[in-house]
């Protein structure tokens, strides 16, 4: 099998990168760099947008976002908690969003966390 690339006939069909997409903004609208959950689907907008509008979401790769005040091991599953708008270590705080790739203890205010890009 021969992977789709820039110039090859696949980039007919697949025109657009893997790792970003566009959607409509929830409601209340995105920041940039905010995490976007909508459904099963979870992304960084790459931009601000008013609700409703179209914005570019990352699906995929490496983010800092804001947590809580709990510790995240390197390598643990990491949660989104939308009332708080923070990573968390715990699974009742929201649905999983990725996995930490580098130890934020209690006292940290962010932890680095690879995007799962889609809710399980």
């Amino acid at each position: 099998m021969r992977l789709a690339g820039k110039g090859s006939e696949l980039e007919e069909i697949f025109p657009s990168e893997s790792e970003m997409i566009m959607v409509p903004a929830p409601e209340g609208g995105v920041k940039r760099g905010e995490l976007v959950i909508i459904g099963k689907l979870c992304g960084v907008a790459t931009d601000a947008a008013e609700p409703g509008q179209e914005v570019e979401i990352l699906v995929e790769g490496c983010f800092d976002f804001p947590k809580d005040g709990g510790a995240i091991a390197l390598g643990a599953a990491v949660y989104w908690d939308a009332i708080a708008r923070k990573a968390t270590p715990l699974a009742q705080g929201g649905p999983r969003v990725g996995v930490a790739i580098g130890a934020a203890p209690p006292e940290a205010e962010i932890v680095r966390v690879r995007l799962d890009g889609f809710i399980a």
